[in-house]
């Protein structure tokens, strides 16, 4: 695997797992589902790829399904923590992955 493809892959994997924790972390708001965290997961590696330079849609869909099998795990546990009032919407517009876990689910 080429170099800057690994380096894309462990930043992905990074924001995803620091998303997904501070999604867990919140202490306020409504549960999570399951649908919610994946749509979480699935806008950050959106938005990285899209920094990266990547707009390929094939591409997109196969990043997303490999993440959310790599962090099944983490997918699973984020299900019924609780999410900040606003959180969904704030990850839909956000403008990066940085912003996904500094303002959307703090």
């Amino acid at each position: 695997m080429p170099r800057r493809r690994r380096t894309l892959l462990r930043r992905l994997a990074g924001l995803a797992l620091a998303g997904l924790a501070l999604a867990s972390a919140a202490c306020e708001g409504r549960a999570a589902t399951p649908e919610e965290c994946e749509a979480i997961l699935d806008r950050i590696v959106e938005l990285e790829l899209r920094e990266q330079g990547y707009r390929d849609p094939a591409l997109l869909a196969r990043k997303q399904a490999e993440f959310r099998r790599l962090f099944a795990d983490d997918l699973g546990r984020c299900v019924g923590r609780r999410l900040p009032p606003g959180a969904r919407e704030c990850v839909a517009r956000a403008s990066s992955a940085e912003a996904i876990s500094h303002e959307c689910l703090r």
